[in-house]
């Protein structure tokens, strides 16, 4: 009886150390590490294809942040309102440009954050809510929809000059 005692309480450590290990990666994940974060919110005129809540948000490239809610503005229902939260230390500016881009083989969009220079005013909110982005309208076009667009471009200056290529 003794042995069976002890076969349950190592059990139970390991059951317990088991839901303690993917308790602090779930946390680690859905919080996006540890420290506090500003929220910004970006405005998109278009799609937003595949983005998530959770995914990233890249400043120059460096991850800097995380999606953290999609939402439709009411108001104008081609418009996406992106809410992310960023390391406060990122240095976005008013003149900062979001866009959409997408990263690695699975083509996994990101929210993607760049320039601003250092003249200008440093991005801060208002009583009524965070700071807000506008970011441009072709932004969240998807890579498929740009390479189409311009293979369309490239067909018509070829079709505008038939003629002199013929010759």
């Amino acid at each position: 009886m003794e042995i069976r005692a002890r076969y349950t309480l190592v059990g139970t450590f390991v059951l317990l150390a088991i839901a303690a290990v993917f308790s602090a990666v779930y946390w680690l994940q859905s919080a996006g590490g540890l420290g506090p974060r500003a929220l910004v919110q970006v405005r998109y005129a278009g799609t937003v294809a595949g983005l998530l809540k959770g995914s990233p948000v890249h400043f120059n490239g460096v991850r800097v942040g995380e999606v953290l809610k999609l939402d439709l503005d009411a108001a104008t229902p081609r418009q996406i309102l992106v809410t992310i939260g960023v390391d406060p230390q990122t240095p976005l500016r008013a003149d900062t440009k979001a866009s959409i881009d997408f990263q690695g083989l699975s083509g996994a969009p990101v929210v993607a954050l760049s320039g601003g220079t250092p003249s200008a005013t440093i991005l801060k909110g208002t009583d009524r809510g965070p700071p807000t982005l506008v970011a441009e309208d072709d932004a969240g076009q998807s890579v498929m929809v740009a390479a189409r667009e311009a293979i369309r471009r490239i067909d018509m200056v070829v079709q505008s000059n038939a003629e002199p290529l013929h010759a």
